[in-house]
Parts: C-alpha cells; structure tokens; sequence
C-alpha cells in the first residue's frame, strides 16, 4: 500500500483509537481529533469510517509483513530464514498491547465484515506464500502440498501464541511455542 504522509499519520490514528476504544469509538471524528487533522483533510483521503477501518487494518498487516521479511533477508542460511520467518510477527513492536487490541479487533470485525476479512485472509495467504518456499529452500524434497501444510500449522499454532500472550504474557510460552512453530515449519520432531 503506498501511503503519503498525512495518509499514514492518519491511519496510526486510527489503530490507536481502534485499540483504545474499539472499533465503535473509532469515529471518523475522534480519528481526526487523535491525528491532529481536520474532519475535512480526513474525508479527503477516506471515503469513510469502513474505508478508513479498512486501511489501517490493511496497514498493520503489511507493516507484520515487512518486518518479517526484513527478519529473513538478515541470513541466507535456509535453517535461519525458516526460523526468521516464524518469529518475524512476534517482534517487539508487534507484542505490545496496543498492537494485541488492534490484531485481536481485526479478527473479531473480520467475522463480520466482508472487506476486513479479506484483508486478513490476504496477510494469511501472502504469510503461507512466503513460508512455503523457505520450507522447500530448506528441504527440497518437500512438496508443495506439505509445505502448505506445515505452513498452515505454523499459523495455527501462531495465532494460539498470540491470545496466549495477549491473556498472559509468558515469557517461556512464547519462546515455547516458537519452538514449536519452528520444528513444525522445518519437519523436526516437537
């Protein structure tokens, strides 16, 4: 998504009032008010409150998927880009309780809303994309259909790490499950 700056300014605006309030107190009026812009500049660059929802959820998926791809370009060993990969949504920046009300909304509004389950569905497939190459870039004699597999489990396993840490915030659970993500994505026994 290629956003100018008063376009992101606005979009982080609206995932803090998103996980601040709600998707409900997540009014084009408030938006505005916590990005500092008038109403008018705000309906200029969205046609509405579904649009605008729509972008920010669009933006904080593709910002997990950049820093996970950044986490694999930082080796070339395919052991490490696997592993890379899997803990890339899991950085720092993605474990902070803003970010957990924000990805925890955009499942619950996806249930409902046909626009945000398609961009959830979407950072999904690209995720499951992206794996399964480095499943087979590991281990060649993987086809595509178990590297799916593996990469759909991955996931699976993933987004249980995430309520998990969003209730608990379990240092060692984590680090447990990533393991395990890990081990499932390379084929390693858990």
């Amino acid at each position: 998504m290629s956003l100018t700056e008063s376009q992101e300014q606005i979009l982080d605006a609206a995932m803090q009032c998103i996980s601040r309030d709600g998707i409900e107190g997540a009014s084009m009026r408030s938006v505005a008010r916590e990005a500092d812009v008038s109403l008018g500049l705000l309906s200029y660059h969205f046609d509405g409150k579904e649009d605008l929802i729509q972008a920010a959820f669009q933006l904080a998926c593709d910002r997990v998927y950049e820093v996970t791809l950044e986490a694999v370009d930082a080796s070339d060993d395919p052991i490490d880009q696997v592993r890379n990969y899997v803990r890339g949504p899991f950085h720092d920046d993605f474990l902070a309780d803003d970010y957990l009300a924000l990805r925890i909304g955009l499942w619950a509004i996806a249930r409902t809303d046909d626009a945000i389950a398609t961009v959830e569905k979407s950072l999904y497939e690209r995720y499951i994309d992206r794996l399964v190459p480095l499943i087979q870039a590991f281990d060649a004699t993987v086809s595509a259909t178990e590297g799916r597999n593996r990469a759909t489990d991955v996931v699976v396993r993933q987004n249980g790490l995430w309520l998990s840490w969003a209730r608990y915030k379990n240092v060692a659970d984590l680090e447990r499950g990533l393991s395990q993500c890990e081990e499932l994505a390379l084929g390693q026994p858990n």
